[in-house]
Order: structure tokens, then sequence, then C-alpha cells
């Protein structure tokens, strides 16, 4: 018994020193900028050179990635030729459209224009600087000619990309392109070519992990044959020796992950126990997991993927554990998983998939059986096609269940609980209330000498009760609720196009317009992935002003997405008598998805508490034409705050728009209306033709807001445009610089924040 607990104390020890070294390597990331993280130095390619600027680049390939048309080489040891100067870069991607023949270990040379990732444009969307950083790339390349300059290769890495390029190609034999790539995703880490909306729709309903190369792979693989070597041999040192070199193997040729290499260390540490007679303690082997991933890479200390696979596993090794005397052990194991992963869920993802609970209990059983037979039938495709159609044709029936059970599942009501970042505060509070609960449980055997049983669990079934429901709360509520009383308005940066969120105090949800003609799938990942960090699960109001595709292909993209988006619930167009074929189209798509459509015509208004938005334009005195003219422009008004949504309104549209603001400036100013716009949205991006000085002597803004895209080729805002504007005294925010722009008011005061810049005006 002695020698049991002081084996124990060892490991508490080492895992108390590793905790220890997490945390103090946490605080050195986070404080110490790149003073403990190379991966965040300037280097001397950053500092001389600007995105669009020409190079050459000569590096070693150590990895290879390949898709329909193009190939990925990631170089490292490089040496750029940039204006006259040479210049020493540790990490470049170089994509090559002549897929030349490469082997992992060749150097490599291309000419091209260099690319530097860059930091998102608005609060939630992807941070790709921030994901390649972290690996310690900082730009790329595209080209169409790639000169091997010494051919040297690697070639125990080389042969495993031959093996993986082989094996992918037997899966796209026997199970098709579609489901091919979805298994080669699983088994090989292969990711490029699966459908994008099967991944969208495994990531919604909470089983996106089994396209990573996990522990459950790791296990599986490593472990099994680990086992059939010890019991082949009859030795421990002989399996755990093949099971390791093996699990190197695999790992390099799949990619070297975080979840990889957590999943290999506790493995490490799992197989030695067993080869030494010593007693596996999980928590040690997960914590020198932490630690080596920090070492390795620090940064990932922002990655959502780093906390999910450590808080995964927290949850299976110490929560679980609470429950293991009660029945259906599968059900408490998920569940402590999601109590472990909730706050990573919504601090990165800003929503959590309400049946994932329920689906994985499907679906990670399923995943040991899909992986076997996905290795049996490689084997035996092989040998002979008949039993590796036949092994393959069950894969692709797993295959069908998982895609149905998704849909299923996303097709119920509240399948998506989006609740919005919370507060990083929020979230430690959480883990501290965590902390407590457990401490509390591990601590009930020490109770006092006669008190009942069933006394002490009911009072910490109770107190647990009310630990989680206040965790809960302090988790939810500052993501959900907005500072009373206010009205915010956030100009997006969707690129060259349109796109302006609006939140009531009343939680009622608006947008106008919503479209990019230079950034793809924008309404993806410019604004859905925005109205999400925001916890708006759906748009009560989408306001189109015309049909030009830069005010409204984002929100078509969304109305089609159905599910998988964001929902728009009503569609407000101008009157039909201005329609295009792009509106008319809209309309029905709308209709066909279940999206209420509405028309407005100039006078008809939206009450909203003290907020209205009444239409101004355009009227029947206008005509009929269609096009930029007839924007549909909004005046929202909200006590003593007023701002001016114009679309891309210009010309005789204008003009007709400044004489029913002049003849209606008494009546405004009966309904309160000082005389002051605060906020002008600038129509048609600044461009020339919009924007006249009559139009901005009847306005007389304070602020103009202006969407345009970087380095468009129509040259918004024009010279001229934002001369007029600054000689009337307006202060300007544009997209361009400054990215997404937000105003927040209480119809006293307003305070303006740019998101980029992040300087308050």
């Amino acid at each position: 018994m002695g020698g049991r607990w002081s084996k124990i104390g060892k490991n508490r020890i080492l895992c108390s020193v590793c905790l220890l070294f997490s945390v103090v390597l946490t605080a050195a990331v986070c404080l110490g900028g790149d003073r403990f993280a190379k991966e965040r130095k300037i280097t001397p390619l950053m500092r001389e050179a600007r995105s669009g600027d020409s190079l050459s680049i000569t590096g070693q390939v150590y990895a290879i990635e390949e898709k329909s048309e193009y190939q990925i080489l990631y170089l490292k040891n490089n040496t750029v030729e940039f204006q006259r100067q040479m210049l020493e870069e540790s990490k470049f991607i170089v994509y090559d459209t002549s897929k030349q023949k490469v082997k992992a270990g060749n150097k490599a040379a291309a000419e091209g224009k260099v690319k530097f990732f860059e930091e998102p444009r608005n609060p939630g969307n992807f941070n790709e600087k921030q994901y390649y950083e972290k690996q310690g790339i900082h730009a790329c390349m595209w080209t169409d000619s790639i000169k091997v300059t010494d051919s040297r290769v690697w070639k125990v890495r080389d042969s495993l990309f031959s093996f993986r390029r082989k094996w992918k190609a037997v899966l796209y034999e026997f199970m098709g392109e579609k489901q091919g790539a979805l298994l080669s995703g699983i088994m090989l880490g292969d990711k490029s070519d699966i459908d994008p909306e099967i991944k969208e729709l495994y990531q919604i309903n909470g089983i996106g992990h089994i396209l990573a190369i996990s522990g459950l792979h790791l296990t599986f693989i490593g472990f099994g044959l680990y086992r059939a070597v010890r019991r082949l041999s009859g030795s421990c040192t002989a399996g755990g020796i093949c099971g390791m070199l093996f699990l190197a193997a695999y790992i390099l040729m799949t990619g070297v992950s975080v979840s990889a290499v957590r999943a290999a260390v506790m493995f490490l540490f799992r197989a030695g126990a067993e080869m030494a007679g010593r007693h596996y303690d999980a928590p040690t082997a997960l914590s020198a997991a932490a630690v080596t991933v920090l070492i390795w890479r620090p940064l990932h200390l922002y990655d959502g993927g780093f906390w999910l696979s450590f808080g995964a596993v927290f949850g299976a090794a110490v929560i679980l554990p609470l429950f293991k005397k009660l029945p259906a052990q599968g059900l408490w194991a998920s569940v402590s998983i999601q109590i472990s992963i909730f706050p990573v869920l919504l601090y990165y993802f800003y929503e959590f998939p309400l049946y994932s609970l329920f689906l994985n209990l499907l679906v990670v059983p399923l995943m040991s059986v899909l992986l076997f037979l996905g290795l049996a039938g490689s084997a035996a495709g092989l040998i002979a096609e008949l039993p590796g159609e036949a092994v393959f044709t069950v894969c692709r029936m797993i295959l069908k269940l998982y895609e149905w059970i998704c849909r299923t599942a996303a097709a119920f009501p509240a399948a998506r609980i989006i609740t919005g970042k919370p507060s990083l505060a929020g979230v430690v509070c959480y883990y501290i209330l965590l902390a407590f609960v457990l401490l509390m449980w591990s601590r009930r055997g020490q109770r006092q000498k006669g008190v009942k049983r069933e006394k002490y669990i009911a009072k910490y079934i109770i107190i647990s009760g009310i630990t989680w429901v206040l965790a809960f709360l302090i988790l939810l509520l500052p993501a959900r609720s907005g500072r009373g009383g206010m009205l915010e308005i956030t100009m997006l940066d969707v690129g060259q196009g349109d796109g302006i969120y609006m939140k009531s105090p009343s939680g009622t949800t608006y947008f106008f317009d919503g479209g990019s003609s230079d950034v793809r799938q924008a309404g993806k990942y410019r604004i859905e992935s925005f109205l999400a960090y925001k916890g708006t699960g759906a748009l009560d109001y989408v306001f189109i002003s015309h049909g030009d595709s830069d005010h409204m292909n984002g929100i078509r993209e969304m109305i089609e997405r159905g599910p998988l988006g964001i929902s728009v619930r009503h569609l407000v167009l101008p009157w039909k008598e201005v329609w295009d074929d792009s509106l008319a189209s809209l309309a029905r798509l709308a209709g066909e998805k279940g999206t209420e459509v509405l028309i407005m015509k100039p006078g008809q208004s939206i009450r909203d508490g003290r907020l209205s938005l009444l239409c101004m334009h355009p009227g029947s005195r206008y005509g009929n034409e269609p096009g930029n003219a007839a924007s549909m422009c909004i005046w929202a008004r909200y006590a003593g705050f007023d701002m001016l949504f114009t679309g891309d309104v210009e010309g005789a549209g204008e003009a007709e728009l400044t004489g029913f603001l002049r003849e209606t400036k008494a009546e405004r100013e009966k309904e309160g209306f000082d005389g002051v716009l605060e906020i002008l949205k600038v129509a048609h991006h600044g461009s020339k033709n919009s924007t006249a000085e009559e139009f901005l002597t009847e306005t007389d803004p304070v602020y103009g807001f202006i969407s345009a895209g970087r380095n468009n080729r129509y040259g918004h805002p024009h010279e001229e445009t934002v001369e007029r504007l600054k000689e009337g005294g307006c202060r300007l925010f544009c997209t361009q610089t400054d990215g997404a722009v937000t105003v927040r008011t209480d119809g006293v005061q307003m305070y303006l924040s740019a998101f980029v810049s992040s300087a308050d005006k």
C-alpha cells in the first residue's frame, strides 16, 4: 500500500511541476510578446517589403500539399532577393500552379508577388495572420514556375508523403471523389478536397473533431499495434517501441498537429508506464503534453484547437471519474467533455451545438469501426478488388449515416445556440467555479464520522447545481446583453461593397445591404462570423437598397445557406416599379426559403420603441428606372440621433432625395429633428458622381461613413468627393483604413470606434 501511494504522490508532484511550468510559459508568452515567442518577431522581409511587391525566394521544401489545380509548397531556411537585397526568412508558403514534381528536402526557387497574412477587418472574422504566425509563417506567394536548385531528398519524409498520396488514391478509387476525400480527411488528415458543405455540417453539429488526427486515431492505431506486438512477442518493451515508431511515422505523414502531439506524448507516458510496471496517471501525462506543446509552439495558446484538445482530455480524465458509478458511461463521458470545453466553444466559435452531446454517442463509437474498416479496406484493396469493395461499402454507409444525422439535427429547433463571444473574465470565473466543484467532490470521502452518506451527497448535489447555474449565468449573460438603452450600428468592412448592422435597445436586429465585388463569400466569412460574434442568430430585418451584386450577394448567400448560416426573417425591398432582375430573383429565393418579403415605399416607416426607420426614396416622382439612382434610402432616428442610409443613390435619384429632404424639413423638425445629421452613410462608396454640394448643404452631416475596398479598381472614394465632405466639416471614417466602424448612442451622446486602428474618435 505504501509503495502505491508513493507512486501516486510522485505523480502528483510531477503533475504540479508541469502545471506550474505551463503557467509560467503562458504568462511569458502573453506578457512578454516577441521576447518569448520568436514567431512574433518582425522579420527582415516584413520590415522591407509590402504586400504586392515582387521578389524571388529560394528555400528547402519541408512539406507538400496537393490540390486539384495547384500544389502548396512549405519552404524553410529561405533566402529572399528583394530590390537587390538578400534577406533571410525562416518559413514561407508558395502556391505553385505548374505542379512541377518537387520532393521533400529539395531546394526550390520561385518568383512572384509577396502577400503578407493579415489580421481581421471585423470583430469575429478569421485571424489569418495569427493562424500562420503560430506556425512561424508570415507570408506567401503565387507562382507559375518552380525551379529545383538542389535535388537532395529527405528519404523518410518523402517516402511517407509518397505513401500518403498512394493511400489517398486507393481511397478515391473505392470510395469515389466525395466520400474518398472525406475518408482521406478522417484517416490521413488531408482535408483539402472535402466538400465545404459537409465540413461545415460536421462543425456546426459538434462532430468536426473527427476530421482532425487526434487521440482517438493514435490510441486506436498506436495501442492496437502495441498490444498486437506485445501479445505476439510477450514483451511490453517490443510492443512499446513498435507502437512509438509507428505513431511517429503516422504523425509525420498526416501532419504534426497540436492534437497529434498531445496524444503522442500521452501515449508515451501510458506505454512507458506499462513497460516499466508503473502507475499511469492521466493528469500528469496531460500536463506534460501541455508543456511539450507550449515549448514547441507557444502561440498555440491563442488557438481554440489547443484548448479544445486538452479540454476534452481533461474532461475525460478528471471530470468523468465523478460519474464512474452511474450507468450509461458513454453518456457521462460526453457530458464530462462538454462541461470542460463549453467556455472554449463559446469564446472561439461563439455558438454551442445543442444536440452534439447525443450525436457523439453514436459518432464516436462508430469512428473506431470506421478507422478499422478504412485500414482493412485499404489493405484488402491492394490484394483484390472484391474484398476491398465490400469493406469500403460499409465505410460509405457509415459516412452517409453521419451526413444524415447531421442534416436531421441541423433541421431541429435550436440546433445552434449562438451566444456571441463571452468575456475572458467570464471564462476564467467559469473555470474557477468548476475547480471549486471538482475539489469539493474529490474531498467527499473526508466527511465527519457519523454523517450519513445520503445527506452529504444531497448537499453536494445542491451546492453543485447552484454553482453550475451561477457559472452559466456569468458566462452567458455578458455575451447576450448589451448596454441598456443603447443603439448600436456597425459598418462592416466587406471589401468593395456595403454591409451595415444595427441593433436596437429592444434587441431587434437590422441589416442594410450586404455584398461585395472583391471578397469571396462575404456573406459567410465577413457578415455571418461577425453576427455570430455579436450573438445574433437571426436578422429580423434586412434592407436591400437596389439590385447591384455588391449590395446583395452576401445576403443572397446567407438565405441560400439555410440552417448552415444566419437566417433572415424579413427581407425589405423598394417598391416593385424599380426592381431589376436581380431583386426579383432575390425575392423569389427568399419566398422559397421561408423569408418574408416586405415592400417599403416613401413615407412608410418601422417603429421600434424610440427608434424609427423612415423610407425616403425612391418615390413616384423619380420614375421607374432601376439602378443606383433608385436606391432605397432610409432615415434612422433614435431620440436626438439621426443617420441616413443612402445605398448607391446618385444623379437624378440624389436630386429627388434632396428635394424630399427639403420639403419634409418642417415636418421632421416637428418630430424633434434639431437640424443636425450625426452620420451620413456616403453613397456609392464615395464615388465622384454622388454626394453633390447641394445634397451636402441640405444634410450637413457631422460624420461620414464610407464603405470601399482597399486598392479597388474604381478609385473609391474619389478625392473630389472626399474633399467636398471635408470642406463641409464632415469627419470621415472609411473601411479601407479603419476596418469595421461602430457607433453606440443613447440618443444624446454617441461613441465611435474603428476596429483596425482601435482609436476612439
